[in-house]
């Protein structure tokens, strides 16, 4: 079985909802939701799990504090079959936090403690475990101030003079900075970022236009999510949009993250990449009709027929 690294944040996610409104202070001081769950979260903690949730081999290499949502997180991961062994815990950090306020339409918002996130650096990785891989993701650019920029594009270019496959993706994190993001691409054979996020450091611009600047600045494959609009696919001068897929939408926290997944997975199964943006709009379809980042995707075959139908 070929191997997925996954390289990005753990975060132990709070979910909570239907959320209407946040309280104000003075005005309304408390707000009341119908339920919580405490789930493993963050991008590479989503796509791993749903890779192992198909079936393939997944790893993630994160940092997390020596408190006990570490150890929540890691028992969690266990019991999803992925390689956790790679993930630092740090005496001087605390593990990442987030409390998700799901919205009565499946949109969320977040309330993040960045912890860890904010220290992981180079050193924190077992480089050579790192790169004994197939196909390795660098996921929750934006999220890692002492590893997004130079740092990773560091590791990306290792990972590509061995011959593994790159991927990266990014989120909201600290905000889109661009001059990071551009300093990466020269060493991504696949860029997967949000059109929403890509919206806010190139304004004005057309998907279509956007690839284009990705490409120009090195990146050999960019693929931009759309949400309900489904994808763009871009190599050199080709252009294919790829159409989501109908879901009952309850939860949409994890969605790009598990498209990656799909879209890995098919990568790395010998689909072509149109299947692959297929199969990823499918994986997602299944990750936002259920509560967290990657819960209800089912095995690879149910994704597969779900994407074909």
């Amino acid at each position: 079985m070929r191997a997925i690294h996954c390289v990005g944040v753990v975060v132990m996610d709070a979910l909570s909802g239907p959320l209407e409104q946040y309280p104000v202070s003075g005005v309304q001081t408390q707000v009341n939701t119908d339920t919580i769950r405490f789930m493993p979260g963050g991008g590479a903690v989503n796509t791993a799990s749903a890779l192992a949730r198909m079936g393939l081999s997944a790893a993630v290499f994160s940092k997390v504090g020596k408190d006990p949502s570490a150890g929540f997180l890691l028992q969690e991961l266990e019991k999803c079959g992925v390689d956790a062994t790679g993930i630092f815990t740090s005496k001087d950090d605390s593990t990442p936090f987030t409390f998700v306020g799901i919205h009565p339409r499946g949109d969320r918002t977040f309330i993040h403690t960045p912890g860890a996130n904010k220290t992981f650096r180079v050193e924190d990785l077992d480089l050579e475990r790192l790169l004994d891989t197939d196909f390795l993701l660098y996921q929750d650019l934006w999220a890692l101030p002492a590893l997004d920029g130079q740092p990773g594009a560091d590791v990306l270019a290792a990972a590509q003079r061995r011959g593994v496959v790159t991927f990266l993706d990014e989120c909201w994190g600290f905000g889109p900075e661009r001059d990071v993001l551009e300093k990466m691409l020269p060493y991504c054979d696949y860029v997967l970022p949000s059109l929403d996020d890509m919206k806010a450091i190139y304004a004005g611009a057309s998907p279509e236009e956007i690839a284009t600047t990705l490409l120009a600045h090195g990146a050999k494959n960019v693929v931009l999510k759309m949400g309900a609009e489904g994808c763009l696919l871009a190599h050199g001068v080709e252009r294919t949009r790829v159409a989501a897929l109908p879901a009952n939408v309850v939860d949409t926290t994890g969605a790009g993250d598990c498209w990656n997944a799909g879209f890995i997975a098919a990568l790395a199964l010998g689909e072509n990449p149109v299947t692959a943006a297929r199969i990823g709009n499918a994986c997602a379809a299944f990750c936002i009709e259920a509560i967290g980042g990657s819960s209800s995707v089912p095995a690879y075959a149910a994704v597969q027929r779900r994407a074909t139908k």
